[in-house]
C-alpha cells in the first residue's frame, strides 16, 4: 500500500513558498530584460541602465529556469521541470562550445534582437557567466531529489553556483570590473547575477526535506543555532569588506592595513554573534532537559494508562507505521509490540467486513487522510496473526502536533464477542417473554370473548366488550415494545394506531402534531391505556361521536427531553352530564400517570369539549411519589 500524502509541516511549507517566490522574481527579471529589448518605446533601458547588458537569449534562459524552479516545487510537475532543465543544459553547452570556445555564431541572438536595434546592440552576445550559471542550475535541478548521492551532488552544484554569483555581486559592491579578473570572477551583468543568485537560493529551498534547507528549518537547538549564525556568516563579512574597501579607496589605510582591520573586525563581530548564539543554545538546552524530564514522566504515565485501558490501542506515525501497542492490543491481534513496531498498520490490524468479507478501510489511515476522528464502527472482523477472527468495534483519531502537523494516529478497538453473546441471550429471553405475554393476552382475550358470547344482559355484554377493547390496546402497546426489542415505543406510532379506526373520509377531523418521542417501557402501557380510554369516551360522548367533531392531539418534550407534555383537546362536542362521575378512565389517569409514573394531569371540561393535559417524566424520578388522593372528577 502506498504511503499517504500528508500535509507538510509549517517549516517545509514556508521553504517551498520561498522557492516559489524566488522563481517568480527570476521570471519577472527575465521578462523585464526581454521587454526592454523587444519594446524600446517603454523606456525600460533608461529606467534600469544595466538592464540591456543581458541579451534576449539570457532573458529567455532565465524565464525558462524560473518556470522550471516553480514547477519543481510541485510533485506532479517535476517531470516537466526536469525536461526544461535538460533543455537548459543542452542549449547552454551548445552555445558555450560553439560561440565561446570555437567562435562560431549560431545566430540565436539575431533571431531575438529587433531589426531596428543599433549596431552595438546587434553585436551583443550572451555572457559566458550567464551560460555557465544556467548550465549549473539545470544540472542541479536534474539531480535534485534523485537519491542520496545524486541529491548531494545537486546541493554541491547549487552551493557552487551561489558562491560564484556571490563573488560577482561582491565585485559589483566593491567596484570591481568582474570581466577583468580571472576565475572566480566572471563576466555577468548585475541583473543576470541577481537572477542566478535567486535561482540558487530557490533550488536549495525547494528541497526542505533534506540538505541545507532541512538543517535551517529544523526545530532543534542545532537548527536554531544555524539560523542565528547564518546572517553573521553570510552578510556581515560582505558589509565589513565593503567598509574596508571604502576606507582603502579614501586613502585612510593602505591594502595591508585594510586587510588587518577587516580580519579583526570580522573576528569581533563573529565572536559577538557566537556568544549570543551560545546563550540561546544554553537556554534551549535547559528547556530541552526540562522537556525530557517531563516527557519521561509523561511516557511512564502513558505506559501505565495504556496498560490500564480495557480496549486495544495502537499508535502509528504519519505514514501509518506502528509505533506502539498496549497489552490488550497485543492479545487481540496476536502481535508482540516489538515485532509489530515499524510494520504497516494494515498488516498488524487486519479487518474485514463481516458480511462481504472484503477488507475494511483502516480507521487509523482514514483518520490520517481526513484529519478527523472516525466514528465508532461495528460489523467488522479482526483477523489475528494466527488467522482467527474476532468481531470488533473500532475508531481512529489523528494526533496533531503543536505546529499543526500530523504526528500520527491512534486506533482504539475492542472485542465484542462476549457482548454479542449477551445480546443473543437477551434477545432469546425477550423473545421468550414476548411469547409468554402474547399467550397470556390471547388466553385472557379468549376468556373475555367467551364471556361476551355467554353474557345475557346488556350491562354484562358492554363490560365484556369494553374489557376486550382494553386488552386490544394493551396488545398494540406490547407490539410496539416488541418491534423495538423492549427498548421503548414510538409515541407517534402509538397515537396513530389508536386513532386510525376513527380517521375516515367525511368523519371527524383528527389532527396529530408532534415530533416522534421514544417512550420508555414503563410509560408505554399506561399511556396506551390512557389514549384508548380518551378515544373510547370521545367516541361515546365527545368529538368522535359525530362527523363534525374535531380532535387535536399534540405533544412536545421539555427539560432537555426528560419530560413529555401531551395535550388532548376536543371541539364541536357538548360534554354530557353522564361524563361527570369518577369513572375508570379518570382513575387510570390519576393512578397511572400520577402514582405509577410520577406525572401531572389536568382535566378541564370546557364548553366546546374536553381538554386534557399530561406532564409525564420520561426518566424515572428519584424522589418519592405522593400517594394518590381522592378527587371529585368526571368520567373520561
Amino acid at each position: 500500500m502506498a504511503k499517504l500524502a500528508l500535509p507538510a509541516p509549517r517549516g517545509e511549507r514556508l521553504s517551498l513558498l520561498a522557492a516559489r517566490l524566488a522563481a517568480t522574481l527570476v521570471i519577472a527579471i527575465g521578462a523585464l530584460i526581454l521587454a526592454a529589448w523587444r519594446f524600446p518605446a517603454l523606456g525600460l533601458a533608461e529606467m534600469f541602465p544595466d538592464l540591456m547588458k543581458t541579451t534576449p537569449t539570457g532573458a529567455v534562459g532565465f524565464i525558462a529556469a524560473g518556470v522550471a524552479l516553480f514547477w519543481f516545487t510541485f510533485r506532479g510537475l517535476r517531470l516537466l521541470a526536469r525536461l526544461v532543465a535538460f533543455a537548459l543544459v543542452a542549449v547552454g553547452l551548445v552555445i558555450l562550445l560553439s560561440q565561446d570556445m570555437l567562435g562560431f555564431d549560431l545566430g540565436i541572438e539575431q533571431a531575438l534582437i529587433p531589426p531596428d536595434a543599433t549596431p552595438a546592440e546587434q553585436a551583443a552576445r550572451l555572457a559566458p557567466g550567464i551560460t555557465g550559471s544556467l548550465i549549473l542550475f539545470g544540472l542541479a535541478l536534474l539531480y535534485a531529489k534523485r537519491g542520496s548521492v545524486l541529491f548531494a551532488f545537486s546541493q554541491i552544484l547549487a552551493i557552487f553556483l551561489l558562491a560564484q554569483v556571490l563573488v560577482v555581486l561582491a565585485g559589483y559592491a566593491y567596484g570591481v570590473a568582474t570581466d577583468s579578473y580571472p576565475f572566480p570572477f566572471t563576466s555577468m551583468p548585475i541583473y543576470a547575477a541577481s537572477a542566478a543568485f535567486l535561482l540558487a537560493l530557490g533550488l536549495l529551498a525547494a528541497s526542505p526535506e533534506y540538505g541545507i534547507a532541512a538543517a535551517i528549518i529544523e526545530q532543534s537547538p542545532a537548527g536554531e543555532m544555524l539560523r542565528r549564525l547564518l546572517p553573521g556568516i553570510v552578510v556581515l563579512p560582505l558589509v565589513i569588506g565593503w567598509f574596508a574597501h571604502k576606507a582603502q579607496a579614501g586613502n585612510y589605510f593602505d591594502s595591508p592595513g585594510t586587510l588587518a582591520i577587516f580580519a579583526v573586525v570580522s573576528i569581533l563581530v563573529l565572536a559577538v554573534f557566537a556568544w549570543t548564539t551560545i546563550g540561546a543554545v544554553r537556554r534551549a538546552d535547559r528547556d530541552r532537559n526540562a522537556a525530557l524530564m517531563e516527557l519521561r514522566g509523561q511516557r511512564e504515565w502513558l505506559s501505565t494508562t495504556l496498560g490500564s485501558i480495557g480496549d486495544g490501542v495502537i499508535a502509528t506515525d504519519p505514514n501509518g507505521s506502528v509505533l506502539l501497542l498496549n497489552k490488550i492490543a497485543e492479545e487481540l491481534t496476536g502481535w508482540d509490540g516489538a515485532e509489530a513496531r515499524g510494520r504497516p498498520i494494515w498488516e498488524v490490524f487486519r479487518v474485514i467486513d463481516e458480511e462481504t468479507r472484503k477488507p475494511v478501510d483502516d480507521p487509523a489511515l482514514k483518520a490520517l487522510r481526513e484529519r478527523a476522528v472516525t466514528r465508532l464502527e461495528s460489523g467488522a472482523l479482526l483477523v489475528t496473526r494466527d488467522d482467527h477472527e474476532l468481531p470488533v468495534e473500532h475508531s481512529g483519531a489523528p494526533i496533531v502536533g503543536f505546529d499543526g502537523s500530523l504526528a500520527g494516529a491512534v486506533l482504539i478497538f475492542r472485542d465484542v464477542t462476549e457482548r454479542r453473546r449477551t445480546a443473543q441471550r437477551q434477545s432469546m429471553l425477550v423473545g421468550e417473554l414476548n411469547h409468554r405475554v402474547k399467550n397470556a393476552l390471547a388466553i385472557v382475550q379468549s376468556l373475555v370473548q367467551a364471556s361476551l358470547r355467554q353474557a345475557s344482559s346488556k350491562p354484562a355484554q358492554a363490560m365484556a366488550q369494553t374489557l376486550a377493547e382494553r386488552l386490544q390496546a394493551l396488545h398494540r402497546a406490547h407490539d410496539l415494545l416488541l418491534e423495538s426489542q423492549w427498548s421503548g415505543a414510538s409515541l407517534k406510532a402509538m397515537v396513530e394506531r389508536e386513532m386510525d379506526p376513527y380517521r375516515r373520509e367525511g368523519g371527524p377531523i383528527v389532527t396529530i402534531k408532534g415530533s416522534d418521542v421514544l417512550l420508555p417501557p414503563q410509560c408505554t402501557s399506561i399511556l396506551a391505556m390512557t389514549l384508548h380510554e380518551l378515544a373510547t369516551n370521545a367516541v361515546k360522548y365527545g368529538a368522535l361521536s359525530h362527523n363534525n367533531g374535531q380532535l387535536w392531539i399534540a405533544w412536545k418534550t421539555a427539560r432537555g427531553g426528560n419530560r413529555l407534555l401531551l395535550t388532548w383537546e376536543e371541539r364541536g362536542a357538548t360534554v354530557a352530564p353522564g361524563r361527570r362521575n369518577n369513572g375508570f378512565g379518570m382513575q387510570l389517569i390519576d393512578k397511572g400517570i400520577r402514582h405509577n409514573l410520577g406525572g401531572e394531569t389536568k382535566v378541564d371540561f370546557r364548553p366546546h369539549g374536553l381538554y386534557v393535559e399530561l406532564n409525564v417524566p420520561l426518566v424515572p424520578s428519584k424522589e418519592p411519589r405522593a400517594k394518590p388522593q381522592a378527587r371529585a372528577t368526571a368520567t373520561v
